[in-house]
């Protein structure tokens, strides 16, 4: 027999599941910049200047117009200094850049820019770790509805 009906038990077992964790188990909430080991230093194609950080190895989306050359920054934090680093797109588009050595100052510059409408990833390796970087080239035809 049934004490509970469908909705009583399905929040019930929630409940309890929920209450079984411990305080240590809780996620401490929402990563810090602090807590990134790679920033980076972006214009979008509305000429706003973006400061994404990398999270568990994905940095996040920019959008830009097509064949904008956005010139961006990658901040490392300082025990990264010195070492190599690759920088490819698995989608097209073209990368431009000088040292591929994160500098004294822990930046690397390159620029990028995507031809055609649609999703690039640019991956930025170095030794020890890998962050994706994803730029969004807006379709001139096709604009993105603003929200209501």
């Amino acid at each position: 027999m049934n004490i509970f009906p469908p909705v009583k038990r399905a929040v019930f077992l929630v409940t309890i599941s929920l209450s079984a964790l411990t305080t240590s188990e809780l996620p401490a909430g929402p990563p810090t910049p602090d807590d990134a080991s790679l920033e980076v230093i972006a214009t979008n194609g509305a000429g706003v200047e973006k400061h994404l950080f990398s999270q568990a190895g994905f940095v996040g989306q920019l959008v830009i117009k097509p064949n904008q050359a956005v010139p961006v920054t990658l901040q490392f934090s300082g025990d990264k200094i010195g070492m190599p680093i690759a920088i490819g797109s698995r989608d097209g588009g073209e990368l431009n850049g000088d040292d591929r050595v994160v500098s004294p100052t822990g930046k690397v510059l390159f620029t990028f820019r995507g031809t055609a409408p649609g999703l690039y990833r640019v991956t930025v390796q170095l030794p020890t770790e890998q962050h994706r970087i994803e730029f969004y080239v807006l379709d001139p035809n096709y604009p993105r509805r603003s929200p209501r």
